[in-house]
């Protein structure tokens, strides 16, 4: 079984980043269009980007083979370490400050993943049965404060960044134990053929891409509605690891959680606050440059 943890967190990590070093690409190769840059350095940008991009959309891969040796949880309990490559790429690459606030972020997010890893290693995650009553419960319950979450910030504006972020990154959380559970007992070509015999958890493997989906269009939209990425993001990481965790423990029969785990992960949420909260806004960074 440790052997099993152990490839769900490898692939966990590969997964975060890979993500990450998309993201920071994607954002180098956007830099094309600043008056400051040479036309040398222009012609290189788009093929950054392309690459970012294409990386981007790898990561489904990933999340497939990860989840199909170990629970969601496990998977996503690492997705902070993409922030350190991130943080890393931008000072070396882009040339950004590191300030003293990330660096104690990214400390404690390897400690607190470090701990992850050990306790799951050590004590693996409940696999038994999934308890339908409640999965059917909660997500009935997580629909109807979803729903009135984004009703109330898209008619009021009003914490656009915290509401948008943390719904997308649920529903990010939640794409992974749907996906769990749709490979729990069969491949990933079972699964989808199990779809046209009418198979639940095979019709919840398909659902899951569709909850992906929407928690990429939730970003962008809480993006283009004014949200600041320095708050949405780390609401979004957060809940993106938390989600599994919880989810899981209420619907797996016999599910438990530890102490341990549950300190280990508040330092990756702290972590990741830090890591974001005292950025500087694009438009500040702009104004500073000129």
């Amino acid at each position: 079984m440790a052997e099993i943890i152990i490839l769900g967190l490898i692939f966990g990590i590969i997964s975060t980043m890979i993500l990450h070093l998309a993201k920071a690409m994607e954002r180098h190769g956007i830099e094309i269009f600043s008056r400051k840059k040479t036309f040398k350095e222009k012609g290189k940008k788009p093929l950054i980007y392309i690459i970012g991009f294409a990386l981007n959309n790898t990561i489904v891969v990933w999340q497939i083979i990860g989840t199909t040796f170990a629970s969601a949880a496990v998977f996503s309990s690492v997705f902070g370490l993409g922030l350190i490559l991130l943080m890393f790429y931008s000072h070396y690459i882009l040339h950004e400050d590191i300030i003293t606030q990330e660096l104690i972020g990214a400390i404690l997010i390897i400690f607190g993943t470090t701990f992850v890893g050990i306790l799951y290693i050590i004590d693996p995650p409940e696999t038994g049965a999934i308890v339908y009553p409640n999965f059917f419960i909660i997500l009935i319950i997580t629909a109807i404060v979803f729903s009135i979450l984004i009703s109330f910030s898209w008619k009021t504006k009003l914490g656009i960044a915290f509401i948008f972020g943390a719904v997308a990154g649920a529903l990010g959380g939640i794409d992974n134990v749907f996906k769990r559970m749709g490979l729990s007992s069969s491949n990933f070509i079972e699964a989808f053929a199990g779809i046209f015999r009418g198979e639940l958890l095979s019709i919840i493997f398909l659902i899951s891409f569709f909850l992906g989906f929407l928690a990429l269009i939730l970003t962008q939209v809480g993006f283009a509605k004014g949200a600041d990425a320095s708050k949405l993001v780390p609401m979004y990481n957060s809940l993106y690891i938390i989600t599994p965790i919880v989810f899981e423990l209420i619907t797996i029969k016999n599910a438990t959680v530890s102490i341990g785990l549950i300190l280990s992960v508040a330092l990756i949420v702290v972590g990741i606050f830090l890591m974001n909260i005292f950025k500087k806004s694009e438009e500040n960074l702009e104004l500073e440059k000129e």
